[in-house]
């Protein structure tokens, strides 16, 4: 989940407030609001982020922009055939004869763990901000019903859990997969409109170090990082190897099987 900080603090984490679809049952928006212990807007909306929700569609929405999450959508089916899946998947270790068990420890969207599922890997997304767990876990269901059966087949191997990872364990037998926020200063023209609603939802939050060190403790062999393609490398240990992209890049950190994580070490 990359976030890119703008010049302006983000302030402390927003709770959307849940607003039914105009002319659309409300039903579904109030068991949001109950799910998620959000307010529930009558009327005139009020500023800050929103979650819309219909009857069978959600969004946010903040100063007339939406992030949508739809799997089975035009630019997901796009993205499907793209070539930084490729090396999403080589990083991770896909091959024809194997398709690993993923941790994503850093869920927001979804969009890459779709991607893993998508190419046969079963993935399970942790998200600490509630109402991205909620809206992605929601693009699971809606993607389990879709007219396409490859859509389907991926959302089947997806599970969605709300929560933090410094507070979970990973499988041994997982790649642990980390797409962390990271500090980087833009214009905020420059910063896409799905970066700028998740760092409202999340405020100011810089733990990299906390999470690298929390992955690092992890009894897995292999942990993949992305980052922008000049961000400095996480934690002080060298990749085993990178692949990179245009825009981002794979750090890919292989130890073998019996490690003693705070040494990285065979025991």
């Amino acid at each position: 989940m990359q976030i890119s900080m703008t010049d302006q603090p983000a302030g402390p984490p927003s709770r959307p407030t849940i607003q039914a679809v105009t002319g659309e049952s409300p039903a579904r928006a109030r068991a949001a609001a109950r799910a998620l212990g959000s307010p529930l807007a009558e009327g005139r909306r009020p500023p800050g982020p929103l979650l819309m929700v219909g009857e069978t569609d959600a969004w946010l929405e903040m100063d007339g922009t939406e992030v949508r999450v739809a799997f089975d959508s035009a630019s997901m089916r796009h993205r499907r055939r793209g070539g930084q899946n490729e090396l999403l998947g080589r990083a991770v270790g896909v091959k024809a004869e194997r398709k690993p068990l993923i941790w994503d420890a850093t869920g927001g969207l979804g969009r890459d763990a779709f991607v893993l599922a998508d190419l046969g890997c079963h993935v399970t997304l942790i998200e600490r901000i509630p109402v991205l767990a909620w809206l992605v876990n929601e693009a699971v269901n809606a993607a389990s019903v879709s007219a396409y059966q490859q859509v389907r087949e991926a959302a089947a191997r997806m599970t969605v859990i709300t929560g933090d990872s410094l507070q979970t364990g990973v499988p041994p037998d997982a790649v642990l997969y980390v797409d962390p926020m990271f500090p980087e200063r833009k214009k905020a023209a420059a910063v896409k409109k799905d970066a700028v609603m998740l760092q409202r939802l999340a405020g100011t939050i810089d733990d990299v170090d906390q999470l690298w060190s929390w992955a690092w403790a992890q009894p897995v062999e292999r942990i993949v990082v992305k980052r922008p393609l000049r961000a400095p490398v996480l934690g002080s240990q060298r990749p085993s190897h990178t692949l990179s992209g245009k825009s981002v890049r794979f750090d890919v950190f292989v130890r073998p099987r019996h490690v003693d994580p705070a040494v990285g070490t065979e025991v």
